[in-house]
């Protein structure tokens, strides 16, 4: 008897010590298709993928995995009430979110910048005097200064899919000017697009400052977040994402 209950005892301890909680899942969502965030869907690759597998190594309370979602089915995800965490954003595209959202530190600076035909360039003295010209977007992206433009007919649109089109549309004479993520034109640039196709103005369209931006309603998401991102600049397996997908100098400074 005595052993059968030592045994029973064992047993329940084994059990008790191999239990672990389940953890959280968190999507996190991403509407921006194009190369290094987004490489290949189908394949899983980009520095959003990584970004997610860099955040499970952090963590044993949540799993976080990268989720590709048009911007305009996650406008509609937003206006409910919302458990998941997008990705690479900034405050002045959710505006209307304000009182409900809240956003880490910045995780990445970028830029956007203003392209042309190298035949053709756009200077930085030109940019004031678009008039004419034809401007080469992506789908469902808004641009600030350009969008007031083509409403007022100053200047026309055409629009790709996604970003990582847009150059080809340039060489290919569809359009005057584009605005591309400099992290995804340096991208670009190291794995076969030749820069010397293209005229990059020095004045870019808008400075961005990538972060994470959740629901108001889990603060300790918030929390874990934003101290992943603190010691960000000072992780060497950060540092090395970066330079995996030759983006170095969007690297935040500690």
């Amino acid at each position: 008897m005595w052993v059968r209950f030592c045994s029973l005892l064992l047993s329940l301890t084994v059990v008790t010590f191999g239990y672990t909680a389940e953890k959280q899942q968190v999507l996190l969502l991403t509407y921006h298709l194009k190369a290094p965030y987004v490489i290949d869907w189908g394949e899983q690759r980009g520095l959003y993928f990584d970004l997610a597998a860099y955040l499970n190594g952090k963590t044993d309370k949540y799993q976080f995995k990268t989720e590709l979602m048009p911007r305009k089915r996650l406008d509609a995800v937003l206006a409910q009430p919302f458990v998941d965490v997008v990705v690479g954003v900034q405050p002045a595209w959710f505006k209307p979110l304000a009182d409900k959202v809240v956003f880490t530190a910045p995780f990445l600076h970028d830029q956007d910048m203003f392209v042309s035909d190298a035949r053709k360039p756009l200077r930085d003295q030109d940019l004031a005097t678009l008039s004419g010209k034809t401007f080469i977007g992506s789908q469902g992206y808004k641009y600030k200064g350009i969008d007031e433009a083509v409403a007022t007919g100053t200047i026309d649109r055409v629009d790709t899919l996604q970003e990582d089109y847009v150059l080809d549309m340039l060489r290919l004479g569809r359009g005057d000017f584009t605005i591309i993520s400099s992290s995804t034109l340096s991208y670009k640039f190291s794995h076969g697009e030749h820069a010397r196709h293209f005229y990059v103005a020095t004045t870019p369209h808008d400075v961005i400052q990538r972060r994470f931006m959740l629901s108001n309603t889990d603060p300790q998401l918030y929390q874990f977040l934003q101290q992943v991102v603190r010691r960000m600049p000072t992780d060497q397996q950060w540092q090395f994402l970066l330079a995996k997908y030759q983006i170095q100098q969007a690297m935040v400074t500690p």
